[in-house]
């Protein structure tokens, strides 16, 4: 390679060395009777200025440790909101489900399990975002453990149809309450997340049938349609959240902008 060449060639880097630097020195000193090889280094000049006056301003000390901060405080906000809008979904249902029956047990023992499945998934909803497959395993099995430990005196009997309805709507109140809470913020819940929420719910309105269903002595009843709920609820609302979710990215897959 001619020093001609290497000085076209070497032209950019050559503009980026510091003025007293021998390779720098020696390409002008060559440049200075080549006419060529002095115009591509004039080139390469100009773009290092242009680069440099375009270089964004230097960001005061300590912006990105405050910009940091920041966006952890909104982030801890929204989990915040979520969590009481999760708990207090929880308390309506059970208030609701409850205050609305036609019938309600008479039993102690009743009541006491209800409460107790209450305060499960009080717990179970402030926690389904941080520990999404620990709350839908511990709903399932509180259900389970429910139904199989409930009373003997049935009322006035409970279609089964009428249990996993209140459990899924239960569950549905909840769901809606995490969204509202962070409607216009900067996270979206994850599928795992809004399948816990969901057990949460239906755990709820499995602690309000305690007290309302009329079927709890028929283990078949309990299985197919208390404990089967809080599964069908997890599954069945985790897979509306993705098919909803979704359909943004269709739309801007399909958008004429991408074409």
């Amino acid at each position: 390679m001619t020093e001609c060449h290497r000085v076209r060639a070497e032209a950019p880097g050559l503009a980026a060395l510091r003025g007293d630097d021998p390779d720098r020195i020696a390409a002008w000193s060559h440049a200075s009777g080549c006419a060529q090889c002095a115009r591509a280094l004039r080139e390469a000049e100009r773009l290092q200025l242009l680069i440099a006056s375009s270089a964004p301003a230097r960001l005061p000390a300590g912006a990105t440790e405050r910009a940091s901060r920041a966006i952890v405080a909104e982030l801890r906000r929204e989990a915040w909101r979520r969590a009481l809008g999760s708990i207090a979904a929880v308390c309506a249902s059970m208030l609701l489900y409850v205050g609305f029956a036609r019938n309600r047990s008479r039993s102690g023992e009743d009541w006491a399990m209800a409460a107790v499945l209450g305060v499960v998934a009080i717990v179970l909803a402030a926690i389904a975002r941080r520990r999404p497959l620990v709350v839908v395993g511990v709903a399932v099995l509180a259900a389970l453990a429910a139904g199989l430990a409930s009373g003997e005196t049935p009322l006035a009997g409970a279609p089964g149809v009428h249990c996993l309805a209140t459990e899924i709507a239960s569950a549905a109140m909840v769901v809606g309450a995490v969204w509202l809470a962070i409607r216009g913020g900067t996270t979206s819940p994850a599928r795992s997340a809004i399948a816990a929420a969901a057990a949460a719910g239906a755990l709820a309105g499995d602690a309000a049938l305690q007290v309302t269903c009329g079927a709890q002595n028929e283990i078949p009843h309990l299985l197919a349609f208390h404990v089967g709920g809080v599964l069908l609820a997890a599954a069945g609302l985790s897979l509306l959240w993705r098919a909803v979710a979704a359909r943004p990215i269709a739309a801007a897959q399909g958008s004429p902008l991408d074409e």
